[in-house]
């Protein structure tokens, strides 16, 4: 893109902000009075053409004022955005809370995600912090009929997972207590990878081919930090933002609505933050802007997300989702915070490497 003149950038980040907080077109009148812009309306009007030629802003009808783009929310989130971070009277109130319920993984991840959705009124998503690498400690495998059985895994980081397994043959329960127990041996304590390589060194039967194959195929999805869990709070939130109660046609809304809600389930938004963030370093926040999404339900929504934990240890990812016309600086700082709490708790659990 090309570079924009300082008088540019101040009236596209003015219009960005005003847009943020009133959620109407902005007029050039407005622009020149409430912020008080050291140009005439006419030279406003002129340098809002320009960015709209730019595809930084558009007109959604001809009497109407300017509304930012895709592009101009990044040209403002990149270029134009005041820092902001959190009072400490807010770091105080979120610290308390958390000294409240001590060392209760669980309650961290519940919290942490309540926290965002109210300090932000959007939707918060928090994935639970897991290993890396999933590391088999003990499975079990219980009879349920002549030609199924259910498999519990219990991994090295206490998680627990259990799989039903379909056999091509009846097996009795002191047949599958002895397999276990020899498997247990053998796969105890070993990642997905030690697992293949072991399965493929030693002459297992295909009940045991079975079993270990669906081990492997569970510790892999256990280190995947994108994985196939996450938590959702304050989805109210969203929709009560004027895109989704009162902006444009009753159809058009409910569409939002609907969109929303569709990302909002794991099948859909996992996959689509994996895409965006596997290449990622773990530090830091990253913005994702409506069309900047693979997904067509994504078109009209934001997203600010950061990973949680350190490289190689314990760690998943955290963030907000709401309405493109999102108060970035706030969210940015509220993310990040939130983000190196959950750093120094996990350091603090696991040690200072936050690993496994």
């Amino acid at each position: 893109m090309t570079p924009l003149s300082q008088r540019k950038q101040q009236i596209l980040r003015v219009l960005v902000e005003e847009y943020i907080h009133t959620a109407t077109p902005v007029a050039s009148e407005t622009l020149v009075r409430k912020y008080g812009l050291k140009y005439s309306s006419a030279t406003v009007r002129h340098e809002l053409a320009g960015l709209e030629e730019s595809n930084l802003i558009f007109q959604p009808h001809t009497s109407a004022g300017r509304m930012p783009t895709d592009l101009g929310y990044r040209y403002f989130v990149e270029h134009l955005m005041r820092e902001s971070a959190l009072s400490l009277d807010e770091q105080r109130l979120i610290r308390h809370q958390f000294y409240q319920v001590q060392d209760q993984l669980d309650q961290w991840v519940r919290l942490t995600a309540s926290v965002m959705a109210r300090l932000l009124h959007s939707a918060a998503i928090m994935t639970p912090p897991r290993s890396n690498e999933g590391c088999l400690k003990h499975f079990e495998i219980l009879a349920v009929t002549e030609l199924s059985a259910h498999l519990v895994l219990v991994l090295t980081d206490g998680s627990v997972k259990q799989q039903r397994l379909l056999l091509d043959r009846p097996i009795r329960q002191d047949e599958l207590s002895a397999l276990s127990a020899r498997l247990n041996s053998l796969f105890a304590e070993r990642t997905a990878t030690e697992i293949d390589v072991i399965a493929s060194q030693v002459d297992l039967s295909p009940v045991e081919q079975l079993v270990a194959h669906t081990i492997s195929r569970i510790l892999q999805q256990h280190g995947d930090l994108f994985g196939d869990v996450f938590y959702r709070e304050g989805v109210i939130n969203i929709l009560e933002q004027p895109e989704y109660s009162r902006l444009g046609p009753e159809t058009a809304r409910n569409e939002r609505v609907r969109n929303v809600l569709e990302v909002l389930e794991q099948n859909r938004l996992l996959p689509a933050l994996a895409s965006h963030l596997r290449d990622q370093p773990s530090d830091g926040v990253q913005v994702i802007i409506g069309g900047e999404n693979e997904w067509e339900e994504m078109k009209d929504v934001s997203l600010v997300i950061a990973r949680y934990g350190q490289e190689g240890g314990v760690g998943g990812l955290l963030g907000v989702i709401g309405p493109t016309r999102m108060q970035y600086d706030r969210a940015i700082a509220v993310v990040r915070y939130m983000a190196n709490v959950m750093n120094e708790l996990l350091s603090e659990l696991y040690g200072g490497s936050g690993g496994s």
